[in-house]
């Protein structure tokens, strides 16, 4: 098996936990270089021997790290261009995997050569326990790309492939984002608890725990959430007036909507 060479440009909350992800994959044949100016919270990579660490390229080109197998470019959209003009002395990848979201394909390869290999990606925070989902469009690559930036992305999740480009701001907006939703949903809980009448630190385990076992029951059955959500609630019973308000037509699905729409939309202004 060919060892691959793998550069890791931004190695913030996203990117380590790629990176650890990574070294965990016993079946991942391959040595790391990682593009990272802010190294306060890497000191881990210490004991790592396949690891290279550097705070810019030009320090990784002048220590002779030269081409990779693939490059994944896990920096802020807002940093990619900048990103990108660094990396001049690195040399060409084979392949390029983007995970910043709102960054397209086609703007990627304007900038590094229209028959640049470029896959997208788009995981989200729960990567760092292994439990993310990731979407991956992989373009024109070649099934070796395909292959490898697939288990890339495997080792901190569930991988879902996607034929349309098009589809990846409204995944953004869904899953990318998502975890946000989760969280606020928990505080809400919380905040609504100690309304209620229960004490700050009970609300807040009853809230997270809540949350947490929902998220495992799912996890471990085939059913829907709407009939899981249906197998809770007695006709007349406390669920049931909860949900009245919740499924109002000014409730929790309306403002899912506007909250995906309005993510989406900020997805499609990045790529701008």
């Amino acid at each position: 098996m060919d060892l691959h060479q793998i550069m890791l440009i931004g190695c913030g909350k996203m990117g380590s936990a790629m990176l650890q992800g990574w070294l965990a994959d016993k079946n991942l044949n391959a040595d790391f270089t990682i593009i990272e100016p802010d190294q306060t919270y890497l000191g881990w990579l210490a004991d790592h021997d396949r690891v290279r660490l550097y705070t810019d390229c030009s320090a990784a080109a002048a220590d002779g790290v030269g081409s990779s197998t693939m490059v994944v470019l896990a920096v802020k959209p807002q940093m990619m261009d900048a990103a990108l003009q660094a990396m001049a002395p690195m040399g060409v990848a084979q392949a390029y995997l983007s995970v910043a979201a709102g960054i397209s394909t086609s703007w990627l390869k304007a900038r590094l050569g229209t028959s640049t290999a470029v896959l997208r990606a788009m995981p989200n925070t729960p990567a760092a326990v292994g439990k993310g989902i990731t979407a991956i469009f992989a373009g024109d690559a070649n099934d070796d790309m395909r292959g490898l930036a697939t288990q890339l992305l495997a080792s901190i999740g569930n991988v879902v492939a996607l034929d349309d480009e098009a589809l990846m701001d409204a995944v953004t907006a869904v899953s990318g984002s998502g975890p946000a939703y989760v969280f606020l949903l928990v505080e809400a809980m919380r905040a609504a608890g100690i309304e209620a009448g229960l004490p700050d630190e009970l609300a807040s385990q009853l809230a997270r725990e809540t949350v947490c076992g929902a998220g495992a029951l799912m996890a471990a059955v085939d059913t829907p959430a709407q009939i899981l959500r249906q197998n809770v609630t007695s006709k007349g019973g406390t669920t049931a007036a909860a949900l009245d308000v919740l499924q109002a037509e000014d409730g929790l699905s309306s403002l899912m909507m506007r909250a995906v729409a309005a993510a989406k939309a900020r997805s499609i202004d990045l790529g701008n």
